[in-house]
């Protein structure tokens, strides 16, 4: 049976594998195929050099995302899918086992007076210690910046990330959360006026020498000067912007910096979201 004639279900799963033995990256969402199909997919991509991310809505069991993590899915799931520490846990020593990635975005609120429960600061300094990659963003929610830098701190000492995106103008908190090993995502049309460019700077510098970095999403676009001492910082450069013409200094800039590509565990799927 040719692809175009298989019922719609096994077509899906034909092209899975096939881009599977093609050694590609691949995202699936756990809604979109059946955990043995995707179990064959993630197994076959890393045979062949590739790799399958899943997406994790709480579909499957904790038991099938442990085969599959084990079988090399790289698990990207949230605390609308996962609330549960124990659950987290588990999955993050499969991970370990099957050499792939767990990232986990924390949607909701974070509180203090929850104790250890998910919406606990104290939760995700857990997960980080189990080598979790934790990601949240300040788009929804305030949060507070001295809780993150001690999550950092944990994700650090126990193998996992702390990436964090900033949307508004800067806070007190941020050069903290930098050295403490946290990555710090920015939007161009919030940075501050030139007269704070040097604190951006120093943000750089410091998230550099902990072994993070600070990422500039280019919306706007900045000055070749500032972009270039931003860059000799240590800082990374995600461009949403046209492409400068490659004639001119900017150009040249950004040539530069492309050479310089984000890891796969410095963002939550895609370099280019700023949730």
């Amino acid at each position: 049976m040719d692809e175009e004639r298989r019922p719609p279900g096994e077509a899906k799963t034909f092209v899975l594998l096939s881009r599977a033995e093609e050694g590609l990256e691949i995202t699936v969402r756990d809604d979109q195929q059946e955990s043995a199909s995707i179990l064959d997919a993630a197994g076959t991509a890393r045979k062949k050099g590739g790799r399958l991310r899943l997406i994790d809505t709480g579909r499957f069991s904790a038991f099938d995302l442990e085969w599959l993590a084990e079988a090399g899915a790289d698990l990207y799931t949230s605390d609308e899918a996962r609330p549960n520490a124990l659950e987290l846990g588990l999955l993050a020593k499969a991970c370990a086992r099957g050499k792939s990635i767990i990232a986990y975005f924390h949607h909701g609120k974070l509180t203090r007076d929850s104790g250890e429960g998910p919406t606990s600061p104290g939760f995700l300094a857990a997960a980080g210690r189990d080598g979790i990659d934790i990601h949240l963003s300040n788009r929804e929610r305030a949060r507070d910046l001295a809780d993150l830098a001690e999550t950092a701190h944990a994700c650090r000492k126990g193998g996992g990330r702390l990436v964090y995106y900033h949307h508004g103008p800067f806070e007190p908190g941020l050069e903290a959360l930098a050295q403490s090993g946290g990555w710090l995502h920015f939007s161009d049309a919030d940075l501050p006026a030139d007269a704070a460019l040097p604190l951006l700077a120093d943000i750089a510098s410091e998230a550099a020498a902990s072994g993070s970095g600070l990422v500039i999403h280019l919306e706007k676009g900045l000055t070749v000067d500032i972009l270039r001492g931003l860059l000799s910082k240590g800082a990374f450069a995600v461009f949403k912007t046209p492409p400068a013409s490659r004639r001119s200094p900017l150009g040249a800039l950004e040539r530069e910096a492309r050479k310089k590509p984000l890891d796969r565990r410095s963002y939550y799927l895609y370099a280019d979201f700023l949730p």
